[in-house]
């Protein structure tokens, strides 16, 4: 069986389903290793938010000069994916 879980305080937190008696011996084997920048936030984290700012600024450029109804955008997306679902 295996778990994904975080390391805390150099405690290993799991998952509320991973049921493991005391005593259970385990091995941990790291995935990657995230490093934290001054914030406290991965590269791998940062990356990502990066990459979202540029698309919301190309989703801006895109609505420049035209007035828009964001609650209605959101009803219509809203919309569309429980079509989906």
């Amino acid at each position: 069986m295996t778990y994904k879980g975080v390391v805390k305080e150099n405690t290993i937190i799991l998952p509320e389903d991973a049921h493991l008696t005391n005593g259970t011996v385990v091995e941990v084997t790291v995935a990657s290793t995230p490093v934290a920048t001054e914030n406290g936030v991965s590269t791998e984290e940062l990356t990502e938010r990066q990459a979202l700012v540029a698309r919301m600024k190309i989703f801006g450029e895109k609505l420049r000069g035209r007035n828009v109804n964001l609650g209605a955008l959101i009803l219509e997306a809203k919309d569309e994916l429980e079509d989906r679902a």
